[in-house]
């Protein structure tokens, strides 16, 4: 076989790629020199400090001729065996890695970044900067190692010398071919001959600094005495007045977003006066300036007169460093709609947007309009409620205990088991309101009866306002005597119970049926509902417990809304829930009890309960618990027999792990007037989800004087946004069929199926 060669390369054309990188990220050479010539020297420092550390870029002429130098200091320097690059070639093409500790060898090639690991370099593009930053593509490069070895070599136009030169003639070379002395620190030194006039006037007139200060000024203003950037050696500093805007915010401590998505500072400055040097919000890795953060709904006024900065921690990082451009000024196309910049941007926005409100310059309609706050939050809860029923993956925070309760009492119908009643009948029940307020508090109630069919009042029995103390209970007794001007005959018929607080906008409701004149109708329901009460965690709005941490004070809420007197039996335990067939880890408790017709409970408290390490670490050391509450007829009765299973209640817990974002208040919802928006609602994942409602949309304004109607309007914008949670979050269950796998669909059958889930959803609500 004849021997084989190397396809000839032209090395002019494989370097001058990062021209059009540069000019794709929308920045001039200069900036793009110093960021991948900086970011080179602060991967190659000792360690993660920055003590006796130093970059500096020079403009040097003499005899020799024209160099710009980039020159670091206590650095590794360029470590490693002096490898031929004919055995550098051989192991390239046997497609083998060169290790990182052998700088001096992934230098010396083309296509291997120079090792650096703590820094911002990941694709060896400041090899290919230096070439270029060069008229004949040539570039010397010396370096003091930290073992105390000297060596030198030249790149022209892509050929170096076989092998670098060391110790004394590493050193007469340079200074024979650059006028330059021998490095005297640690570290490595690139002089590029004939640099390019653009890079030369930049460093000349100092118009590099300011790029060098944009990209750097996180690691700047962590400088010691004894560190710094310089430009013909006079240190560069962070610019005055940069963070003394006329509004501000710093995060104080480092903030969850999402599991494994956690902020370690984010910083926003609005300069009314529009004395900002940057413009923006930008996110910033391993302390260098990366990119701009996508941005929306700024207010016109506002436009260009705030910057703002983002760091994140080293696992978000990671992920960010995956979907990096080459010359590390933004995300590669078609990177964008990653989780991991999504969660980024919505961070930003989240965040801005909360400022903004709280500054003014957002209207917020939840603090101006308390009515629609109090409906939003009920369509919210509705909404929540319909998730559970069609079994949605859980989203939500917990159990909250109610400010206060109402209940029915006593209630007593003409004949026993039986709500018929006819004219004369009397009806008697009582009215328990409970209140937990801190202080006293002014209630409104009012009892009515109505036609359920038609939501029209046919009379009232009573309306009144009333002071319960704080942690007291207050009874009312009631006897109504049925006749066809206060009820309607041969027909179902309501009395409907509604407290208010006064002041607050809470309400809760009640209802009693009777029939007057006719048989109940088979199809009415007979249920026993079962919720958790309260429940008291160890940190709160967080339900993630550790071994020897416990949960305090759990109870449940049992509603009879039956015409029979409710025997039952409450039982209570631990289920490993990280298992598929999710077995019994051990029994917590076990109640027995009776509940009157149409009334509720609250069972007994569980004091404690407390995840012991020997009990629980032979099933999981770290997972999903669920808290398991059955509820079981304990008696016969006329619907149930001894022993059946009526309803049961399902909670889970996240052992020594974060919470996974779930259903119950499982967001927050906010209403934005803001006409210029062209969308209606949207929403942001996370930790602080929020589902945003844009009430000074013309859709939303179009049907102001229908109540009903707007109503029906927010309720369908929110259901639809929800949905959209679920998709953002990666909860992709709800969305595929059996046998398949959403995120593998193609983006039109993505799409349909979205679609297909809201419309489906929707209609279910209405049923």
């Amino acid at each position: 076989m004849p021997a084989m060669t190397q396809i000839p390369q032209n090395y002019k054309n494989n370097v001058n790629w990062i021209l059009g990188a540069y000019t794709d990220a929308g920045v001039n050479f200069p900036n793009g020199f110093q960021k991948d010539a900086i970011q080179n020297a602060v991967g190659a420092r000792k360690t993660d400090k920055w003590k006796n550390w130093s970059c500096d870029i020079s403009f040097i002429e003499n005899e020799h001729g024209r160099f710009v130098v980039v020159e670091d200091c206590g650095t590794v320097g360029l470590t490693g065996k002096n490898t031929p690059s004919e055995e550098i070639n051989k192991m390239m093409a046997q497609e083998k890695t060169l290790p990182s500790t052998e700088r001096l060898s992934r230098f010396t090639s083309m296509f291997n970044s120079g090792g650096n690991t703590t820094g911002g370099g990941l694709f060896g593009a400041g090899k290919s900067v230096y070439s270029v930053a060069s008229s004949t593509y040539t570039y010397y490069f010396d370096s003091l190692r930290e073992d105390g070895k000297y060596v030198a070599n030249i790149n022209k136009c892509g050929q170096v010398m076989t092998v670098a030169l060391e110790e004394d003639a590493a050193k007469k070379y340079i200074f024979e071919r650059t006028g330059l002395q021998s490095k005297k620190t640690n570290g490595t030194r690139v002089i590029i001959e004939e640099p390019k006039e653009e890079l030369v006037t930049s460093i000349q007139s100092g118009e590099i600094i300011p790029f060098i200060q944009e990209s750097w000024w996180l690691i700047i203003q962590r400088f010691d005495e004894t560190s710094c950037i310089s430009v013909n050696g006079v240190p560069v500093t962070v610019p005055q007045g940069i963070k003394t805007g006329t509004r501000t915010f710093e995060l104080q401590t480092p903030e969850t977003y999402a599991t494994d998505y956690k902020v370690k500072h984010f910083g926003l400055y609005l300069f009314e006066n529009g004395d900002n040097i940057w413009e923006g919000v930008s996110y910033y890795r391993k302390g260098m300036k990366i990119g701009e953060i996508d941005l929306k709904d700024i207010p016109a006024r506002i436009e260009g007169k705030f910057w703002g900065y983002i760091e994140v921690d080293k696992l978000w990082e990671d992920a960010l460093s995956d979907i990096e451009d080459k010359v590390h000024f933004g995300v590669s196309k078609g990177q964008k709609r990653t989780t991991t910049y999504q969660y980024l941007k919505n961070y930003c926005n989240d965040k801005i947007r909360a400022n903004l409100v709280e500054w003014g310059f957002i209207k917020d309609k939840e603090n101006e309009d308390k009515k629609l706050r109090d409906e939003l939050k009920q369509i919210a809860e509705d909404i929540q409620d319909l998730f559970d029923k069609l079994g949605f993956e859980d989203l939500g925070k917990g159990p909250q205990k109610a400010d206060f309760d109402v209940r029915w009492q006593d209630i007593v119908y003409p004949v026993e088991n039986t709500e018929r009643v006819t004219t004369g009948d009397e009806v008697a029940f009582s009215v328990r309101i409970k209140s937990s307020y801190a202080a006293d508090k002014r209630f409104e109630y009012s009892l009515n009866v109505v036609n359920p069919k038609t939501g029209d009042v046919l009379s009232q029995i009573k309306k009144e306002k009333i002071t319960v103390k704080s942690n007291t209970v207050v009874k009312k007794d009631f006897v109504f005597k049925v006749s066809k001007e206060n009820s309607e005959q041969n027909s179902e018929n309501r009395i409907v119970l509604v407290v208010k607080v006064i002041g607050s906008g809470k309400e809760k409701k009640k209802e009693l049926p009777f029939f007057y004149d006719i048989d109940k109708p088979d199809n009415s329901r007979n249920c026993v509902n079962l919720v958790l009460h309260a429940c008291e965690f160890p940190r709160q709005n967080c339900r993630r417990v550790n071994f020897g941490e416990m949960l305090k004070n759990v109870c449940y809420r049992i509603n009879n809304k039956r015409n029979h007197e409710l025997k039952y039996r409450l039982n209570i335990s631990v289920h490993n829930a990280s298992d598929v067939t999710c077995p019994k880890i051990v029994d917590i408790a076990s109640f027995t009890g009776s509940i009157k017709p149409f009334e509720e409970e609250i069972t007994p408290c569980v004091d404690e309960i407390i995840f012991e390490k020997a009990v629980y670490e032979q099933y999981l050391n770290s997972g999903v618990l669920e808290l398991r509450a059955r509820l079981i007829a304990n008696e016969d009765d006329e619907e149930y027999e001894k022993g059946d299973k009526i309803t049961y209640y399902y909670f889970k817990l996240f052992l020594n792990s974060d919470e996974k974002n779930g259903k119950n208040d499982a967001f927050d919802v906010i209403s934005i007037d803001n006409p210029e928006n062209y969308k209606r609602s949207w929403f942001t994942p996370g930790t602080g989800r929020t589902i945003y409602l844009n009430v000074g949309h013309t859709a939303y304004l179009n049907v102001q004087d229908f109540p009903d109607i707007q109503h029906e309007y927010l309720r369908e914008q929110m259901l639809k946004q929800y949905v959209l949670l679920y998709l953002a979050e990666g909860k992709y269950d709800m969305f595929g069929e059996q046998g398949s796998n959403f995120a593998e669909l193609e983006p039109q059958e993505a799409a349909d199926r979205v679609i297909e889930k809201i419309e489906r959803v929707y209609s279910q609500s209405l049923r």
